[in-house]
């Protein structure tokens, strides 16, 4: 009996190894409030990369999210409908604006107020905690499907670093384009 908590325990932790030895786009599909999300790297060819070594941040953009982003960038994703061609273009943009190259915690900005990091389609995005602790993601005017010169309202991190073996996911609550 003494020795059911010491094997609940390493049960956890084998669990906990098994998650981290998958990789991100298998650790985003296991997770269901990023379903409408799993299958865009898949369409626009960035499940390959995705499949590398890395390491990447994904700032993965949940269920809600999708949802409310336009229908045009839904369809530079996804085609407009089963089946159809995407924007070979936009699409593999959109995706890469949603990811850094690298292994980025959230406790990188835990000393800091803030800190800028460019995602992989180019663009300038700046991550800053605040005062509730909460993490926010902005991104700067400009850059290729960033919103051009229209603001695109922050993103929170609804949840932050959530292991995989080539990398890290932050669940976001909006795309990080328009």
């Amino acid at each position: 009996m003494r020795h059911l908590p010491l094997l609940a325990a390493a049960g956890l932790l084998l669990g906990a190894g098994a998650a981290r030895a998958q990789v991100c786009l298998q650790v985003m599909a296991n997770d269901s409030r990023l379903s409408s999300v799993v299958d865009a790297p898949n369409r626009t060819g960035q499940s390959e990369l995705l499949h590398g070594s890395g390491p990447f941040t994904i700032l993965a953009p949940d269920n809600g999210a999708i949802a409310r982003v336009p229908v045009s960038i839904r369809n530079d994703l996804t085609g407009s409908q089963p089946g159809a061609d995407f924007d070979p273009v936009r699409g593999p943009s959109v995706v890469n604006a949603q990811m850094i190259d690298g292994r980025h915690l959230a406790q990188e900005v835990a000393g800091r107020d803030r800190r800028t990091v460019r995602t992989r389609n180019g663009n300038m995005l700046l991550i800053q905690r605040g005062t509730d602790a909460q993490y926010t993601l902005v991104p700067e005017r400009g850059g290729f499907g960033a919103g051009g010169i229209r603001e695109i309202e922050p993103a929170h991190v609804v949840q932050a670093d959530i292991p995989c073996s080539n990398g890290v996911i932050h669940i976001a609550g909006r795309v990080l384009v328009r």
